[in-house]
């Protein structure tokens, strides 16, 4: 398995991990034609859940991301599906997280040109991925003591504290309007943030800014209690390091605040910390 066929895999998790509010891993040029293509549609989706909440208020730069982690964390569970088109293939995330006091766990599944199956319990994470080329094993990755690793820089992508604080400070919050998403009303946000910043903050390589666009956006739905019901991204990538420029979008939806989950550690047998051609993840 290549070690850049694994970078992707490993950057498909963070993101999963981060909850789908880690702009790093997506954004535009700041362009009109890099805005999410979802930012004028409302779902029609019916989830069975009701138009309830608190009466919207508008959220200021400085207090959006805080605000919708507190909501999270006081949700507990929560459940998403994630949509993803690049190169004219689709592929969808599903899945369900809950948070603890000793951090978030979760559980997803992806199919299409990016599937892996993956779970994160007590700052391990377990991936299963046919391009892993090892079966129906687990790899085990340890990310207490991944260090400043490949895996180690997975470890500082998942930690929604580290994540949070290094996007404190957005370039830009816009509100766009109010939309009714699943039944609940709702906030339409644009967040715009500096990706040079976000690197800094995160204690990435510098180089990797070179990877991203200028700014990095998103589109937020946020309900009356602050907590997310839709996002949307679009990605225009620069050409850099000898790959080629590429766009993609994703659109994400949360539901089911507050009921069980099931989340769960592979059995032993089933789990390994060996890649083949590579030293050990744990």
């Amino acid at each position: 398995m290549r070690v850049r066929t694994l970078s992707r895999r490993l950057g498909s998790t963070a993101l999963v991990i981060a909850l789908g509010l880690s702009v790093a891993a997506c954004g535009s040029d700041g362009s009109d034609d890099n805005t999410p293509d979802g930012s004028d549609e409302t779902s029609q989706t019916d989830t069975g859940e009701e138009a309830e909440g608190e009466e919207l208020s508008e959220l200021a730069a400085a207090d959006f991301y805080p605000a919708v982690t507190a909501a999270l964390k006081d949700a507990e569970t929560f459940k998403y599906t994630a949509t993803s088109t690049a190169a004219g293939a689709e592929s969808t995330m599903t899945g369900e997280a809950r948070y603890t006091d000793s951090g978030v766990e979760m559980r997803a599944t992806s199919d299409g040109a990016q599937a892996m199956e993956m779970v994160m319990l007590d700052q391990v994470v377990y991936m299963k991925s046919p391009d892993m080329g090892m079966g129906d094993k687990w790899l085990k990755i340890d990310l207490k003591t991944a260090g400043d690793s490949l895996f180690g820089m997975l470890a500082k992508a998942t930690d929604p504290e580290a994540m949070f604080k290094a996007m404190e400070a957005p370039k830009k919050v816009e509100l766009l309007g109010q939309e009714e998403i699943d039944g609940v009303e709702t906030n339409h946000y644009r967040v715009t943030i500096d990706p040079t910043n976000y690197m800094e903050a995160m204690g990435f390589p510098a180089e990797m800014a070179t990877y991203m666009p200028k700014e990095l956006v998103t589109d937020m739905w946020v309900d009356g209690d602050n907590l997310p019901r839709k996002y949307a991204q679009d990605v225009s990538t620069p050409a850099a390091g000898g790959q080629p420029a590429s766009k993609s979008s994703t659109e994400g939806f949360y539901t089911d605040f507050g009921t069980d989950v099931e989340i769960e550690a592979p059995p032993a047998s089933e789990v390994t910390d060996q890649i083949p051609g590579m030293p050990g993840a744990a």
